[in-house]
């Protein structure tokens, strides 16, 4: 009887005592050496392949701007589907996305775009320099790494944040990466006068098992005026998913 009069009060304590102290500011108190903070992004990034989830994006550009909601499901390393939902859940098209073929179907005219995945087509659909690897990325928080060519200039601790430069003769890159999760929380490209080309954020960071995952991303490219902003309401990784898509037998279909 004594041992449990004594004992809830120091569960009671303990529990208290853990879940008011401050979270640990990792970087900070044990940093790590920059060959392995880049392995741990590398691990991160390759330990996601599926994701399932939905919230909304939004394309900006100076031809105007669009926003909506959306589902998406994606596997790597070739294959992204993307449902768009308008006001009250009208649904009111499907991208089809992979390395041979690339499919837009708009449902309210009934009408599919089909083409190569190139960087032509899609800037012409969307109003964005973007590849394929850079549409895939962007839904699950991931970023160029380093090349050879790139040689580190600079390496601090900033805020629980690993900042990392890297210099070559065309441009520089700044990484800025979360020192508990191993998510890239900035990635900035510069020209050699050091005006910005591309600039991408991620926030929201939803570090519970398997993976941490950003629910918010943003990529901006500056001198065109141009970003795409996705923002999970839900996101689950590694789980089954389906990208198959089939169109309508009397669609009217484009090549471009």
């Amino acid at each position: 009887m004594r041992g449990r009069h004594y004992g809830l009060p120091l569960i009671v304590l303990l529990m208290l005592v853990t879940g008011c102290a401050p979270a640990l500011k990792t970087a900070r108190e044990r940093p790590l050496a920059v060959e392995e903070i880049l392995r741990r992004v590398h691990e991160r990034n390759e330990a996601v392949r599926t994701l399932k989830g939905g919230g909304t994006i939004t394309v900006e550009a100076p031809e105007g701007s669009n926003s909506g909601f959306f589902t998406a499901s994606l596997k790597k390393p070739d294959s992204l589907l993307v449902e768009f939902k308008g006001p009250f859940g009208i649904h009111v098209g499907t991208l089809l996305l992979s390395r041979e073929r690339f499919v837009f179907f708009n449902r309210m005219q009934n009408r599919a775009v089909i083409g190569r995945p190139d960087g032509r087509t899609l800037q012409s659909m969307f109003k964005l320099k973007m590849d394929f690897d850079q549409i895939l990325n962007a839904f699950t928080g991931e970023f160029p790494e380093a090349s050879p060519a790139d040689t580190l200039s600079g390496f601090s601790i900033e805020d629980n944040e690993y900042v990392l430069r890297y210099r070559n003769p065309a441009n520089g890159t700044e990484y800025r990466i979360d020192g508990d999760a191993f998510v890239v929380r900035t990635y900035t490209v510069t020209d050699t006068p050091g005006d910005p080309s591309v600039t991408a954020t991620t926030d929201r960071i939803d570090d519970s098992p398997p993976i941490a995952m950003p629910r918010f991303l943003r990529v901006i490219f500056p001198r065109e005026r141009r970003s795409i902003t996705i923002a999970y309401d839900d996101i689950e990784v590694n789980k089954p998913v389906d990208c198959s898509f089939v169109l309508p037998p009397q669609a009217q279909i484009i090549q471009r």
